[in-house]
């Protein structure tokens, strides 16, 4: 199996997830890790004595798509007849990988798999599958209810598996492609199973693996200028791959009115919003004008300035206290 990192100004986070991935009661692995061109040191503190860890550096950042194309094809040469997309600060159980392998075997190795994922703070649901909206034709995922979690089949159909942990044999990723690197970041592993679905190759939780996620560790707040520029841009252009043409009409529609409505308020009344609203309402105009004059691939460096000056309030799912999602990241690498 070839365990698939990539590493942005995280390598703390990245020696942990392998740390987990070494207390795996599966052994048959290979830790790969893509660093994409860190400015923190990133590549002195991953090289790592260990055989079956392989580093590799690339001279720029591919974004997650192009880091995971990159991880696969490596991972491809040394032999793996598994790949597994693990984000850097996603921590594996120890029976994650055993169980991936054996549900993998149970579907006649026919399937793309992906884990229940729980937040690495308070333990509350992130994600144990999806259903696409009738309207709009877009994946959404399950709501975090602990009760229909319970009542779900030990595997779970879903449209999509996230990115942070999605697992599928070598030959899935053959017959299907690599990433397409248009969406950088965000919907890249959406487009991609809903490819691999068309095949003949459908997407399933394993419920009893299971993988706590930090979540947004290297890409900020999921409410920031850096992920709302994405995530805008690439869900007119998923739309654009994926939906019904008259879903995408009216996803385009959407973006389009929702960015002319922030822009007039954004010129014509500065007193309104906050810092905060400003920059993310920019992020919002600018992902539709790049959609618009197709500029796919890496955001504007202003996006990047405006991400830096964030005032990222971390997002605590019900139930947990500010004190645990304060404390829940104290891990450290042994």
């Amino acid at each position: 199996m070839g365990v698939v990192v990539v590493n942005w100004n995280g390598w703390q986070d990245t020696l942990l997830c392998y740390d987990h991935i070494k207390r795996s009661s599966h052994r048959n692995w290979a830790f790969v890790v893509v660093d994409n061109d860190s400015a923190d040191d990133s590549l002195k503190h991953l090289k790592v004595s260990d055989p079956r860890f392989h580093l590799i550096a690339s001279p720029e950042n591919l974004g997650f798509a192009g880091g995971c194309n990159l991880g696969i094809a490596e991972a491809s040469k040394l032999g793996a007849e598994y790949i597994y997309l693990l984000n850097n600060d996603a921590f594996v159980t120890p029976d994650c990988l055993t169980e991936l392998v054996e549900a993998s075997a149970i579907q006649g190795d026919a399937a793309v798999l992906g884990t229940t994922i729980r937040y690495d703070y308070g333990n509350a649901l992130q994600f144990w599958g999806s259903k696409t909206s009738p309207i709009f034709g877009l994946p959404l995922k399950f709501r975090s209810s602990e009760e229909n979690y319970r009542r779900a089949e030990k595997f779970v159909e879903s449209e999509f598996i996230i990115g942070a942990s999605l697992f599928t044999t070598a030959k899935i990723f053959d017959a299907v492609g690599g990433f397409d690197e248009r969406f950088f970041l965000n919907y890249e592993e959406t487009d991609w199973c809903f490819r691999a679905k068309r095949l003949g190759f459908p997407s399933r939780v394993v419920k009893s693996a299971l993988v706590h996620h930090k979540g947004g560790a290297s890409i900020g707040d999921a409410r920031g200028p850096l992920q709302t520029y994405f995530i805008r841009r690439n869900r007119v252009l998923f739309a654009e791959k994926n939906c019904a043409p008259h879903q995408f009409a009216m996803i385009l529609c959407h973006q389009l009115g929702r960015s002319l409505a922030l822009l007039l308020r954004f010129v014509f009344d500065h007193r309104l919003g906050s810092t905060n609203w400003r920059m993310v309402s920019k992020a919002d105009f600018l992902a539709t004008r790049d959609y618009v004059l197709r500029r796919f691939g890496d955001c504007p460096p202003l996006i990047r300035d405006m991400a830096r000056d964030y005032r990222s309030v971390r997002y605590v799912p019900p139930g947990v206290s500010a004190a645990q999602a304060a404390g829940a990241t104290q891990r450290t690498p042994t």
